[in-house]
């Protein structure tokens, strides 16, 4: 069994309220782990390094918004050449290392960089820049806002990316190009490669942007080649040298191979040592390399090749390989003798052999000992694991093909990094599994594949993956061991979640029960787990109608998820939040937690984050009922913005119904009738849940009121429950009973529908509600001639809506409230403060209600009537010119009249205006 420390990543926290969203906490490492810290630390300069000050120079003439692209094959000293200018006094605390890494998202790579130039002082300042914690789906948008924090330094840094031929995501690339194409002007970022990235650099080339450093720049010169010599205590004469230099043009690990190769096996004579090879830089390579390591002693030999099994290797994890209690000595010779073997400064006693070196040794290993490479591997992930690197132990597992111990690995303890910004790094990780599972679909191998599938949004593989896997282990007669309980839990609830959500709340019970039933032992991750089911319950109560219940539960989550720092459930959790406070009215307290939830998203690079779909969808919600059309549109836009990402079905549904009423708020038939229809096919898999089987239906039925269909409308809520109890709390029945009143008054029922209603306390729970059954109620009781009690309803609609802000009931009746409104005036002439607030926003400079215009504001004429009769028709302008007997360019002239007096600029909205005022 496998001994997994630090299960579950640490973030950092920081300060803010109790319960306020600006207090959730990122997900960050407090302390990078030993691995990644190595990545943001150049490396030491060995003993024989030549300075090249042409680089230098080059480096040096570089701006902020500048790129410098250092791009020559293996062995030209690249990186060093940087390394060595970044370590220069003057300029090394301006200058932030990265080496890229395997398989990085764009989120992971993001979130790397920013932890590159936190280690800056200038940075470390600067707060736009180190609150920005990328979430999982960390977008092109969120880049934007990190150009923006970035453009804030005070001072020019400068950002090398290392290994950059590494970084193969084409979103990764994309997000470099809009980096680049923006152009920090605080940032001169310097890239390190292999090949010409592809990521278009020439436009910069052009802009005068781009400094270039080849491998004609990093070649050796003779006197260079002369200076290596004497460092490594070589001597060379001058035909040596030449032939030397012609062998090699120059290329630097040539020339230190050559030099090795002649200290090794002869004696120092390099004329000898030159005389055994030519050809391309990598054959050079390999008849040196092969030279050198032939005349190794067998023991070094064979800690060489186990040693290049890791990218990086410290003198523990190389005692893990070989067994040598010498190993710390082995590396620290392999420095001094110059080979190929350099020491990371990020921490005391780690080391990395050149990528030449290690690339032929590993090449050896294959041909020499075959059957000892899944064996070192599995050396290399134990002690991974055992020191908290769960990805990079992953990696090692996969390699070494032992799926039932990546299986373990990942249900005890990395799951949860599937919610992080390494998201990515792990379904790369585990991306192999895709291919394997074809071939051989053991249940361990269908639960790496599973988690794949989850990352990459196929969630109906997802699904059949666990389900599959579920099936192979009860089919052994054991029962499964809880990590594989785990992975399939939460499989079955994030499909719940995404197809069935009536479903969520068994399942989301199903991985609490799984992981509150499980020891530390059998889940390290079990605070994890626990957090991620609770969320769900809670999302699920709410759903349900649940409102009580699920608040309490969202209250715990939040103070859970703020406690074990998982930051995004914490948001997830106040996301809910505000949507219950819209649900209980409580507009200023929903609009400021998702506001706060928007700029916390803004701040940290979370707005491409699914978690913030239902804050989206509150805040989109609150816009509509305060009458503020146009910030309910941005905050719908956004939130489906946000549905590419996600999973919240649920959501989505809420989002779409806040999208049917700014339709209807607006007025927009054809709109409405678009909205309405997504509306119904979002929520066709959601049935079942009270609160969104009536929210649907009496969005759908007050698009029939607009159309004038009132049958339609009472068909479409018939069979739904009705509030009729004045003690009820329940906002689904109440909203139904508000809706069922509009269709009766819609059918001249006056009497019924305010019978219907009753009195407006009884939907005290709900303020929102209060507002539209008191504003109904006054209705149909002026309509009855019951004046006194439609202008005591007209006052109860006012103070209810006062404090809240509540406009669209008010807006949405405008003109059979207009006399109600001015009787309210004339017998309130000193109202409160909020309620005289209330009346100036519903009220115009004239003392008339504020309403959108059901007519033209200067009335179409007599002609323009007529040219309007054909604008839904397919008659062309000639056509419709030759009915009437009037030219083409009058028919043209009435046209734009009818557009500018409709304020509308095509035909098609003309058409749907005139509709909608029922000009046609």
């Amino acid at each position: 069994m496998l001994c997994m420390k630090g299960a579950v990543p640490s973030q950092r926290h920081g300060q803010g309220g109790e319960g306020d969203p600006d207090a959730i906490e990122a997900d960050t490492t407090a302390a990078a782990p030993p691995i990644l810290s190595l990545r943001f630390s150049s490396p030491s300069l060995p003993p024989g390094f030549v300075a090249r000050p042409r680089t230098d120079e080059i480096l040096d003439s570089a701006r902020g918004g500048d790129v410098t692209l250092v791009c020559a094959a293996a062995g030209y000293g690249k990186t060093l050449a940087v390394a060595a200018w970044a370590q220069g006094a003057h300029r090394r605390d301006r200058i932030a290392w990265l080496a890229a890494g395997e398989g990085a998202g764009v989120a992971a790579f993001w979130h790397d960089v920013i932890s590159a130039l936190r280690m800056l002082p200038v940075v470390a300042d600067e707060a736009r820049v180190t609150e920005f914690m990328p979430g999982p789906a960390f977008g092109n948008s969120d880049v934007a806002g990190l150009v923006d924090a970035l453009s804030f330094l005070p001072e020019p840094v400068t950002l090398v990316i290392d290994d950059f031929q590494r970084l193969t995501s084409a979103d990764v690339l994309k997000s470099i190009h809009l980096v680049l194409e923006c152009g920090v002007p605080t940032v001169h970022l310097v890239l390190i490669s292999r090949v010409e990235p592809r990521i278009p650099l020439r436009r910069l080339q052009v802009m005068g942007r781009l400094r270039e450093i080849d491998a004609a720049v990093l070649a050796f010169t003779p006197a260079e080649a002369d200076e290596l010599c004497a460092r490594i205590g070589v001597e060379v004469d001058a035909k040596s040298r030449g032939r030397l230099m012609d062998r090699t043009q120059g290329w630097p690990a040539g020339i230190r191979l050559a030099l090795l190769s002649a200290t090794v096996e002869y004696g120092g004579d390099v004329h000898a040592a030159l005389m055994g090879f030519g050809g391309s830089g990598t054959l050079v390579a390999s008849y040196l390399l092969e030279e050198v390591l032939a005349r190794v002693a067998t023991s070094d030999r064979e800690f060489l090749l186990a040693t290049s099994v890791p990218p990086v290797v410290c003198a523990d994890l190389a005692h893990e390989l070989t067994g040598r209690a010498d190993s710390f000595a082995i590396l620290e010779q392999l420095v001094t003798r110059n080979v190929l073997t350099v020491r990371l400064p990020g921490r005391s006693g780690w080391f990395r052999y050149h990528p030449l070196l290690r690339e032929f040794l590993r090449d050896r290993l294959t041909i020499e000992h075959p059957q000892e490479i899944s064996t070192l591997h599995r050396r290399t992930a134990r002690w991974y694991l055992e020191n908290g690197e769960l990805i990079p132990g992953i990696r090692h597992l996969v390699a070494a093909g032992d799926w039932l111990t990546v299986a373990e690995v990942v249900g005890k303890s990395a799951l949860p990094l599937i919610l992080t910004i390494h998201a990515g790094e792990l379904a790369a990780a585990l991306a192999p599994a895709l291919d394997v599972v074809e071939r051989d679909p053991r249940p361990e191998v269908l639960l790496a594949a599973c988690v794949v599938a989850h990352h990459s949004r196929d969630f109906v593989t997802m699904r059949q993956n666990a389900l599959d896997a579920e099936t192979a282990l009860l089919g052994s007669g054991v029962e499964p061991p809880r990590w594989a309980q785990i992975i399939v839990a939460l499989a079955r609830m994030v499909a719940a979640r995404v197809f069935i959500p009536v479903e969520l709340y068994e399942t989301a019970n199903e991985v609490l029960a799984v992981a509150t039933g499980a020891s530390r032992n059998e889940l390290p991750a079990v605070g994890a787990y626990a957090v991620i089911g609770r969320t769900n319950v809670a999302i699920s109560l709410v759903l349900r109608g649940e409102f009580d219940r699920a608040r309490v539960h969202l209250e715990d989550v939040r103070v859970e998820a703020d406690r074990a720092r998982v930051a995004l459930t914490s948001a997830a959790a106040h996301a809910y939040l505000a949507l219950l406070d819209v649900i209980a009215g409580d507009l200023p307290e929903a609009g400021r937690r998702s506001d706060m939830l928007a700029r916390l998203g803004v701040r940290r690079g979370w707005t491409q984050q699914p978690q913030l779909l239902a804050a989206n969808a509150a805040s989109a919600l609150v816009h509509l009922e305060t009458d503020e059309l146009d910030a309910a549109s941005e905050c719908i836009d956004s939130g489906f913005d946000l549905v590419l990402h996600g999973s919240d079905l649920p959501a989505t549904v809420v989002l779409q119904i806040a999208a049917v009423g700014v339709a209807l708020a607006r007025r927009e038939l054809h709109t409405a009738r678009a909205a309405a229809s997504r509306l119904s096919a979002l929520s066709a898999s959601c049935t079942g849940l009270p609160l969104l089987d009536h929210w649907v239906a009496v969005s759908l039925a007050r698009v029939e009121l607009l159309c004038d269909d009132v049958d339609s409308a009472e068909k479409i809520l018939t069979g739904l429950p009705a509030s009729t109890s004045s003690s009820s709390r329940e906002f689904s029945a109440e909203l139904v009973a508000i809706a069922r009143a509009e269709v009766l008054l819609a059918q001249h029922e006056p009497r019924a529908a305010f019978d219907l209603l009753g009195t407006p306390s009884r939907y005290a729970a709900h303020r929102t509600l209060v507002v539209e059954a008191a504003l109904l109620s006054a209705i149909a009781a002026d309509r009855l001639r019951l004046d006194s009690i439609a202008l005591e309803r007209i006052g109860q609609a006012i103070d209810a809506a006062a404090p809240i802000g509540a406009l669209r009931p008010f807006v949405a009746h405008s003109e059979e409230i207009t006399g109600l409104l001015a009787s309210y005036r004339h017998l309130n002439a000193e109202p409160s403060e909020l309620n005289r607030a209330l009346l100036v926003r519903l009220t115009a400079a004239d003392g008339a209600a504020t309403i959108r215009p059901a007519t033209p504001s200067t009335p179409l004429t007599e002609r323009e009537l007529a040219v309007l009769r054909y604008l839904p028709t397919m008659y062309k302008s000639a056509e419709i010119a030759a009915n009437l007997y009037v030219s083409v360019n009058t028919v043209k002239t009435h046209q734009q009249s009818i557009y500018r007096k409709l304020g509308v600029s095509t035909r098609r909205a003309a058409v749907d205006r005139a509709r909608e005022w029922r000009l046609l």
